[in-house]
């Protein structure tokens, strides 16, 4: 019932690619259906929830609903999960029944770092604490076998390193998708040490005592971090960095999801690192641009498979780009920042035709960045002329026709911008005021949230 929830929910979310069904067919019963059901079937008494089903359960509800934006019930299901994998021993090996399975193995092994992935995440994107740290973890990687080699008896590929934590890789034969897999969860492990990074910093603010200078620390600088991580990102196989259209061959089409997953946690990884540092109004124009440009480049089939998460990570791009509207402008700043601001909502527009619960946000984006023109219209002598930069199709504010967005003309993509008139020259620089900055798609709507990205996404 939970994994039917977490479909019905993905499903009506346009992560479909295959012509085998259609939206209209998974319809009903509607997500939340399955969820009750599943949600019924586990005992209020967790003490007698015993074995790994009800442990699952619970993992796929918590992502349910975080695809159907129920952050609080996300919680709640992810602590049930932690309270049954304390009591069962899931978090080490050794305290494992002596008598399962290798597939039984396996689907531990991926459950727990699954939900690993999952800590850290809801950590990054919606405050609280880290359940399991990675030193307290004593779960191998599931090994890079794929299911069809897999039997109750042992496995069907021959390997020298099956199960082995570090070397977790067959020797011969072709590249399972779970090394793709495996190499996202050792993103989530440095992004668990960034976790802590920040942490750290908003402790200061608070008043403590730090204790952790007792133990030595080094800095995570995001081009430090991320020149290393780039490194291992190279070794890894070309189909596991080639993001390839979709072609309706699951297996291959596996591959590319992993890819995206990988790219997408790549830039996860990159805000994070990046939000535990000053940076100037280009750097931050900089990374914004590069990040949007990333996932703009992920064929939109995989970008709806990563779901409703993927809101959030596009929330991270823009809490850089807010954190930049907050501040003093220059007509030269805001002008790049507006540019990235279109760029973000054309890449949200290739969403909404199947994500229900991104629709509208590519509009009222485009809305705020038109309000925001009326007002620089303010701000110069009625015979200029205020243009966006070349190739963005977009609202044209003149001193001359008196009109707000709604009534402006469009310009021409392949136009060029209209020059200020030297006489002008460029504005001094000016702050937005408050109002304007109230109403963008990306906060969030069920409350304060202490993440790393206060500015969220929302459902």
């Amino acid at each position: 019932m939970a994994v039917c929830a977490l479909t019905s929910a993905r499903a009506r979310d346009g992560a479909l690619y295959s012509n085998r069904w259609g939206p209209s067919q998974l319809a009903s019963p509607p997500s939340e259906v399955f969820q009750t059901a599943a949600k019924d079937s586990i005992p209020k008494d967790l003490a007698t929830a015993k074995g790994t089903d009800y442990m699952r359960a619970c993992a796929i509800l918590a992502i349910a609903s975080i695809q159907n934006g129920q952050i609080r019930a996300m919680r709640q299901y992810a602590g049930m999960y932690h309270t049954l994998l304390d009591m069962d021993g899931l978090y080490d090996e050794k305290l494992w029944p002596k008598n399962l399975n290798v597939i039984e193995v396996e689907e531990r092994r991926r459950m727990f770092w699954s939900m690993y992935t999952l800590d850290i995440y809801s950590s990054i994107v919606w405050g609280g604490i880290v359940r399991y740290r990675e030193a307290h973890s004593m779960v191998r990687y599931p090994s890079e076998v794929d299911d069809e080699f897999i039997a109750s008896t042992g496995y069907g590929v021959p390997s020298s390193n099956i199960g082995d934590q570090s070397v977790s890789v067959v020797s011969r034969g072709p590249v399972s998708w779970l090394r793709g897999w495996n190499y996202t969860t050792d993103l989530y492990r440095i992004l668990e040490y960034a976790v802590d990074a920040q942490g750290r910093r908003n402790a200061m603010k608070n008043g403590m005592t730090p204790s952790w200078p007792l133990y030595e620390q080094t800095t995570m600088s995001e081009p430090s971090v991320m020149e290393k991580v780039q490194s291992t990102y190279a070794a890894l196989p070309p189909q596991l960095k080639e993001t390839l259209p979709v072609t309706g061959d699951s297996q291959r089409d596996l591959f590319g999801f992993q890819s995206a997953n990988i790219q997408a946690t790549l830039q996860l990884l990159r805000m994070v690192l990046f939000s535990t540092e000053e940076r100037s109004v280009d750097k931050r124009c900089d990374v914004a641009g590069e990040l949007i440009g990333v996932f703009s480049k992920i064929p939109v089939e995989y970008l709806k498979a990563i779901s409703t998460p993927l809101l959030h990570h596009l929330g991270g791009i823009g809490y850089i780009l807010g954190s930049v509207m907050e501040g003093s402008l220059s007509e030269t700043s805001y002008q790049r920042v507006r540019m990235l601001l279109l760029e973000m909502a054309d890449l949200l527009q290739r969403l909404e035709s199947g994500m229900h619960r991104a629709a509208g946000a590519s509009e009222r984006l485009k809305t705020q960045v038109g309000r925001i023109d009326e007002y620089m219209r303010t701000l110069r002598p009625s015979n200029t002329v205020f243009r966006a930069p070349r190739n963005h199709d977009d609202v044209l504010i003149s001193g001359l026709d008196g009109g707000g967005p709604s009534s402006s003309a469009y310009m021409d993509e392949r136009a060029g911008p209209d020059p200020v008139p030297s006489e002008f020259g460029e504005l001094s620089p000016f702050q937005l005021p408050p109002e304007l900055l109230v109403d963008w798609p990306w906060p969030f709507d069920y409350g304060q949230t202490d993440g790393i990205f206060p500015l969220g996404f929302e459902l």
